[in-house]
């Protein structure tokens, strides 16, 4: 009996792998660009694991100078901390365009992306602020005895999405504190880390927490590296070019368009600009939302156009969707790219910090002018889609 089930197990493998080759051979014959569209995967790809592949490296430095703020604290650690997090931002922004796909970085069984950049965050869940000395995990000795990394995978999320304990904006506010000015960035002190210093209490607990949730950060943009290594057999990197390449294509465009014009223009952009709340802006802390929003509109562009800057030599240049839909459709290609550059105008012009932005009724009008082109951009994607029969 179970010799018979395995013998028609293999049969109906043999027929499936059979229809499945049959139907890969159809797609290739009678689709006069699938050579085209092969080439768009691959240059897909081999941006993505340039894209993670620098973010990882650009966060091994930032490890490395909180490591040594942590041990050694003085104002030029905290300095050198602190940049380490801006330049690893830089390249992290451009990464977000591979999000929303059930891809490595945020596919329910194991990605990591709440590890890496949720937000906005309770920053009284980690650590103190005015008015509450004794606020946070940092500070909270009895219900947290021990600060490791199991403690603080824990307690991410935990009661509420907010109550965010790791990732980027943990490690910022970490360095920067709470942004209570109008005209400057948070002002941690770098006391805050020194043994019987007299900023604040529990100090050792605060250099063992920026330790622990840097080394997290490192781990988890690792494990997003590798799940797109070409040199890694099985990886996604080879798991995405098998894809058919309708389905391919599809996630490309769901990831320009939920970034543009959901996530972008509407969580990052138009939540904070209606409540005109800074805690409602992506990096509050540093004051840095500014270069959010540049790197993330970056990032859309430049996976439509299959290039990529790396800042260590990793850059990519392409086969694009903007060389094949400009062959198919020259007028919808021209409206997307016209509107990339209207976008990036319109970003250039708009005050920073971004909390000083959605509050000067001068400058209010200027973050509704990006909004209003990041969703003019994601209908301009629709209907580059559209080329290929893509619809959402």
């Amino acid at each position: 009996m179970k010799k018979t089930a395995i013998g028609l197990f293999v049969l109906a493998s043999v027929a499936f792998t059979a229809c499945k080759k049959d139907k890969k051979e159809d797609e290739t014959s009678t689709d006069q660009y699938a050579q085209q569209k092969t080439d768009i995967k691959k240059t897909y790809a081999d941006m993505a694991f340039a894209v993670y592949k620098d973010s990882y490296t650009a966060t091994v430095t930032l490890q490395t100078a909180c490591h040594t703020l942590a041990d050694n604290p003085s104002q030029a650690n905290l300095d050198a901390a602190k940049q380490a997090w801006l330049d690893a931002r830089e390249i992290y922004g451009l990464t977000e365009v591979f999000r929303f796909v059930d891809g490595p970085i945020d596919n329910t069984n194991d990605g990591p992306e709440g590890l890496i950049n949720a937000w906005p965050m309770d920053e009284n869940y980690v650590d103190y602020v005015v008015g509450e000395p004794n606020a946070g995990i940092i500070n909270d000795v009895a219900n947290y005895p021990t600060i490791d990394a199991a403690t603080i995978v824990q307690a991410n999320e935990f009661g509420g999405e907010t109550k965010i304990s790791c990732g980027y904006h943990a490690i910022e506010f970490l360095l920067w504190g709470q942004d209570l000015s109008a005209l400057t960035a948070g002002q941690r002190s770098y006391e805050d880390y020194v043994i019987g210093g007299s900023t604040a209490d529990n100090e050792g607990r605060r250099a063992t927490y920026l330790k622990v949730v840097v080394d997290l950060l490192v781990s988890a943009l690792d494990q997003v590296k590798d799940a797109w290594d070409p040199a890694i057999p099985g990886s996604y990197y080879h798991t995405f070019q098998a894809l058919d390449s309708k389905t391919a294509l599809r996630k490309m465009f769901n990831s320009m368009r939920v970034l543009a014009g959901d996530e972008l223009a509407g969580e990052r952009i138009y939540v904070a600009y209606e409540n005109a709340n800074q805690e409602d802006e992506h990096s509050c802390f540093s004051d840095n939302t500014h270069r959010d929003i540049y790197l993330n509109a970056l990032a859309v562009e430049n996976l439509y156009k299959g290039n990529y800057t790396s800042p260590f030599g990793n850059n990519i240049s392409g086969y694009s969707l903007e060389d094949l839909v400009g062959t198919i459709d020259a007028a919808k290609n021209t409206a997307l790219v016209n509107r990339f550059a209207a976008t990036m105008g319109y970003i250039a012009v708009m005050y920073h910090p971004f909390d000083q932005a959605i509050v000067l009724p001068a400058e209010r009008p200027k973050v509704l002018d990006v909004v209003t082109s990041l969703q003019s951009e994601q209908v301009d994607l629709d209907a580059a889609a559209a080329v290929f029969s893509i619809t959402f």
